[in-house]
């Protein structure tokens, strides 16, 4: 079974090009300041970082119709969780205005959130993820470091193949049986996924150990540090910070 990517990143502008380069580890680091922080954020502030993150999703061709599936998942997510939040509220004798507008606020600080998540996605492979989370956590964990760092690894590797496997399989069942009831639908899916994603795990830890990525020597970052590009990552990432903390 060929499995198309699901992220498939495509940086066509200066702007995407330099974002695909930059080192991971200040990437990572600005993307876990500004996941803690918006949760704080004003709403201005957050307007902000969501066109940003719309904006940096753009320049690596996030927004290419290889992605058109995984976007309307994404907004079906935020919609789900509005809509929670909103029924929630007038359920608890809330006034309907003030329901609306906590459930769009909640709607955006859902949406930044995957933005943000996405660009680092689609700017940084997970391999050199990896190599940022254990160099982060080497301080703390010692030699025990890699193993989270593979772990993350393999986890961002297999997020999108699960995905990609799941829509092949609905998209085969739905041209070899049309009239297929939705539990029997469920059922033949899910057994389906269960045999391909075990055959892929299978793979992948070959893969895993023909390159080396089961030793401690395989994740440690050997790329200097720049100043521009940790300045980058710092300033913004430690400005979205105090603007949550003096809120």
């Amino acid at each position: 079974m060929s499995l198309a990517p699901v992220l498939n990143p495509s940086p066509g502008s200066s702007p995407g090009r330099w974002l695909a380069h930059l080192d991971a580890r200040p990437k990572l680091f600005v993307a876990l300041l500004a996941g803690l922080s918006l949760w704080r954020l004003p709403g201005p502030a957050l307007a902000v970082l969501a066109l940003t993150g719309a904006g940096f999703c753009l320049v690596l061709g996030g927004f290419s119709r290889a992605h058109r599936r995984m976007w309307i998942a994404a907004l079906c997510f935020v919609l789900l969780w509005s809509g929670l939040k909103i029924a929630l509220d007038l359920i608890n004798g809330g006034h309907p205005a003030t329901s609306l507008a906590a459930g769009a606020e909640l709607g955006l600080r859902l949406a930044t959130l995957l933005l943000l998540g996405l660009t680092l996605v689609l700017s940084t492979s997970p391999h050199r993820l990896g190599l940022a989370l254990a160099w982060f956590l080497r301080p703390v964990l010692r030699r025990r470091a890699w193993r989270l760092a593979l772990a993350l690894t393999l986890m961002i590797h297999f997020l999108p193949l699960t995905w990609a496997c799941a829509n092949g399989l609905t998209q085969g069942l739905s041209r070899r049986w049309p009239d297929c009831p939705w539990h029997e639908r469920v059922r033949l899916i899910s057994q389906a996924l269960v045999r391909v994603m075990s055959q892929l795990t299978w793979k992948q830890t070959l893969a895993v150990a023909a390159r080396g990525l089961d030793r401690p020597e395989a994740w440690r970052f050997h790329r200097p540090l720049q100043t521009v590009e940790w300045a980058a990552g710092l300033i913004p990432g430690l400005g979205l910070l105090a603007l949550a903390l003096i809120r």
